[in-house]
């Protein structure tokens, strides 16, 4: 039996244009998730690094909100020692926009495909900045870009936009490029999965290879007196050993870093912007159009409810997959409690599904990057750089 959807159940929630009346509104839908690594509570995970500094004790984003705190410590009596990310905005964003590529979340939302040759194509899904990226600047899109995002900046109409390209929308884009719109629009979805009370673990490694350099008459190869047991400093250490490099020398990694033990809580926190979703209008002759706007908005909350619960697992990196242990969601107001909000993944998409069609989603369409046009663009912001 097909479950009957309310398109109206979340109406008083995004169909006002009085700001006035706003007051009374929620502002936001919030979703918390509690995790923990698929191998138990107990176990290693790694999160994201980044470039650091030399001198650096680890790659990893840990933030010390109590150095005299050890994190067992602080997990026992329920404090912060320090605040560990585990997945940023842009990457959690990353990864529910890619969503909308897989059947049947794909039907919910344009497919366009950025083509530079036949073996070379992009969609738009997977494009870094999104609707305001360079890829997308320099293909057949531009002027329909250029015009959509003066349509939302000059005269508030958010629906080109939202046919175009509604995850710009969603999850954000800055159209920061020389002669561009210079407009920006934040996220109206966010979300961060962080670990608190983390301990930094060590690991270390050693390989051998398969047959020992001197059998192979490429002892000259190592320096002087040495054999092929080196220690973790040296050019065998930092690569630039010929051999090392070849993968035909012993090669150890000694004290490196090796994930964190989390003795505090792992959360996913997931917000729903309504405020942001209630700036956005479908507009005529400089007039809201109420009927199209209703349409357009419950479209964008749609995606946004399915696109939060599109991860249905967390395998983050290799040696972070982390599985779901509790959840839940919010009504937040601003002059009152925040309310429970129930809803899944199912209810989600059946009212995306249902809104989508009632907004009309454009087919998939392929347009061709102009590696001319680039070129050009290129040679141009040198000729302005030299000014």
């Amino acid at each position: 039996m097909t479950q009957e959807i309310n398109l109206e159940q979340y109406d008083a929630f995004i169909e006002s244009v009085d700001w006035l009346a706003e007051t009374d509104l929620p502002v936001a839908i919030t979703l918390e998730e509690s995790l923990e690594p698929s191998e138990g509570r107990d176990a290693v995970i790694f999160p994201p690094t980044f470039a650091v500094s030399k001198g650096s004790p680890y790659p990893y984003q840990i933030d010390v909100l109590d150095k005299n705190l050890t994190a067992q410590a602080a997990a026992q009596v329920k404090l912060e020692a320090n605040n560990c990310l585990i997945d940023s905005v842009g990457s959690q964003a990353n990864r529910m926009e890619a969503k909308f590529k897989e059947n049947p979340l794909a039907a919910l939302v344009p497919q366009i495909t950025v083509k530079l040759n036949d073996e070379v194509k992009a969609n738009l899904l997977d494009i870094g900045h999104r609707i305001a990226d360079g890829a997308v600047r320099f293909s057949g899109l531009r002027e329909t870009v250029t015009a959509a995002i003066k349509a939302l900046r000059d005269q508030a109409n958010a629906a080109p936009l939202a046919k175009l390209a509604p995850t710009s929308l969603l999850l954000g884009f800055w159209d920061s490029r020389p002669d561009t719109t210079m407009y920006k629009f934040g996220r109206m979805l966010s979300s961060t999965i962080r670990a608190t009370n983390v301990e930094i673990v060590k690991r270390s490694a050693q390989y051998n290879p398969t047959f020992d350099p001197t059998a192979l008459g490429l002892a000259e190869e190592l320096p002087e007196g040495e054999t092929d047991v080196p220690d973790s400093s040296g050019k065998a250490a930092d690569g630039k050993d010929p051999l090392s490099k070849l993968g035909l020398r012993a090669a150890p990694a000694v004290n490196t870093h090796g994930g964190v033990r989390v003795y505090g809580q792992i959360v996913r926190r997931t917000q729903i912007n309504l405020v942001r979703l209630r700036a956005l209008a479908v507009t005529k002759d400089g007039k809201i159009d109420v009927g199209e706007t209703l349409k357009l908005r419950r479209y964008l909350l749609g995606l946004a409810l399915v696109a939060a619960r599109a991860q249905t697992s967390y395998d983050l990196r290799e040696g972070c997959l982390l599985r779901r242990q509790g959840e839940q969601a919010q009504l937040v107001y601003t002059n009152r409690s925040s309310q429970p909000l129930a809803f899944d993944v199912r209810d989600a998409f059946g009212y995306a599904k249902k809104a989508a069609e009632m907004f009309g989603v454009v087919g998939p369409q392929e347009v061709v990057f102009d590696a001319r046009a680039a070129k050009q663009g290129v040679e141009e912001a040198k000729k302005t750089k030299k000014k």
